[in-house]
């Protein structure tokens, strides 16, 4: 018989500024330092362990709060390791900051502000 598989998540929110060089021709507002409010889902998946969960779940919110802190009220252009401070480079960094979670399934980012977000999956 296959082992349950479970999905679990937890959000957390931060706000920071950043400046994006949008090219010729892109929207000149990008270039301005500006602000957002952004949420971040981290999802985990896997079978119940031996506790009955998939993660400890205030082991995760530790983890999260190392990753929090390295965003909120920061200016992400100078955040070491996110690059280009887009939303996808975000998702990827939180990813990274969380990547010795074997359970790590998902990361999601959005600007609720402007209907916006994406999802990651991890590297192929």
């Amino acid at each position: 018989m296959n082992e349950p598989i479970f999905t679990v998540w937890k959000e957390f929110r931060f706000d920071a500024a950043h400046q994006l060089d949008a090219g010729e021709g892109g929207d000149p507002r990008y270039r301005r330092v500006h602000g957002h409010s952004y949420q971040v889902e981290v999802w985990l998946r896997g079978p119940l362990n031996e506790h009955g969960w998939v993660v400890d779940m205030g082991d995760l919110a530790r983890r999260i709060a190392r990753v929090r802190d390295a965003l909120d009220h920061r200016f992400l252009n100078e955040v070491e390791g996110l690059g280009i401070p887009t939303m996808e480079n975000i998702a990827r960094f939180v990813w990274e900051q969380l990547g010795d979670l074997p359970q790590l399934h998902r990361v999601a980012v959005q600007r609720a502000q402007n209907g916006e977000g994406c999802e990651y999956w991890g590297p192929v």
